[in-house]
């Protein structure tokens, strides 16, 4: 069977392109129905279209990327993913970081260990680079809500009948069903709100 060439293109959501990615496989000659496309994190490998392009490989065949961040970026597991392709005989090509190439059909061991240190080094970057990231988003959130800004979803306000109403149901004189009703609230929302309200007693107490 002869082998056959893949390129992989990732990018870490929906609105990022990856046109660029795209057109850089179609001119190194890779069928646009030989690309497999993710749009997810590179945190972690459970990706579908890098699960089915790992499905469809074989032995002798090749798979392209843009750049080692783009096959992941957690270091531990990039060095797993890149072993276990040399380990089942798949060529890896990185266009950005050629000096990471691999070659089923060349046994030397110096060189597959060059590759492997500066595949380290290289993924240990991505991983620092994608943990600052995450940490100039917290310090960005925490700067924000110092200013008054609110993430999520705002809190449901109770009603102003609510305090009679929950001594009533908790006096056994009304059951939950009619508390729900009365307060227009659905079960979930309800027993929630309840929650809340009853720690804030135990807080007062």
């Amino acid at each position: 069977m002869n082998s056959k060439t893949f390129a992989y293109v990732r990018v870490s959501s929906k609105q990022q392109n990856e046109q660029r990615q795209i057109e850089t496989m179609l001119n190194l000659g890779i069928e646009e129905r030989d690309i497999f496309i993710d749009k997810q994190s590179g945190a972690s490998f459970d990706r579908p279209q890098y699960q089915t392009l790992k499905s469809v490989l074989r032995k002798g065949d090749t798979v392209v990327f843009d750049s080692i961040t783009r096959m992941g970026r957690n270091m531990d597991q990039t060095l797993k993913e890149y072993r276990y392709f040399v380990e089942n005989g798949i060529n890896l090509k990185f266009v950005k970081e050629p000096m990471l190439d691999t070659d089923s059909q060349k046994d030397d061991v110096i060189l597959l260990a060059i590759q492997q240190a500066v595949l380290a080094i290289l993924a240990a970057f991505a991983q620092k680079e994608r943990e600052e990231i995450r940490t100039r988003q917290a310090e960005g959130i925490a700067i924000a809500q110092k200013k008054g800004i609110k993430f999520g979803r705002p809190s449901l306000e109770l009603p102003q009948n609510w305090e009679n109403l929950y001594e009533r149901w908790k006096s056994g004189e009304i059951k939950a069903v009619d508390f729900m009703r009365k307060v227009d609230m659905k079960k979930a929302t309800f027993y929630k709100k309840v929650k809340e309200y009853e720690s804030k007693l135990c807080g007062r107490a």
